[in-house]
């Protein structure tokens, strides 16, 4: 299980879909709703389990990202999965901005 730790770091809300593929043999894809991220990862909602541990790639709007599951809760019928990220093809300068901007009214 992961540790349940607060977060130090701001988050950026989200509210983008996106597919999510939880690699393994084989690999699965799911959509996705990905509900905010942060330096260090990502959470999303998804309609299954993934396990602790797993690399998931979610990917959306030309842009992917690869984490580790951290945390896994089961809401309504859907599942929240924090990412901690691992690889991301693109953190833009946009998302550093606001990432800055989010820290500075913190």
């Amino acid at each position: 299980m992961g540790t349940n730790l607060t977060r130090a770091e701001n988050r950026i809300e989200a509210g983008e879909t996106g597919k999510a593929t939880i690699l393994g043999h084989p690999d699965v894809t799911v959509t996705c709703q990905i509900r905010n991220f942060s330096r260090s990862g990502m959470c999303i909602m998804v309609g299954s389990d993934i396990s602790y541990g797993k690399i998931v790639k979610v990917q959306w709007d030309g842009d992917f990202l690869v984490g580790r599951v951290q945390s896994v809760s089961a809401v309504g019928g859907t599942f929240r999965v924090g990412l901690e990220l691992l690889y991301c093809s693109k953190w833009n300068e946009l998302k550093a901005h606001l990432l800055a901007a989010a820290a500075a009214i913190a």
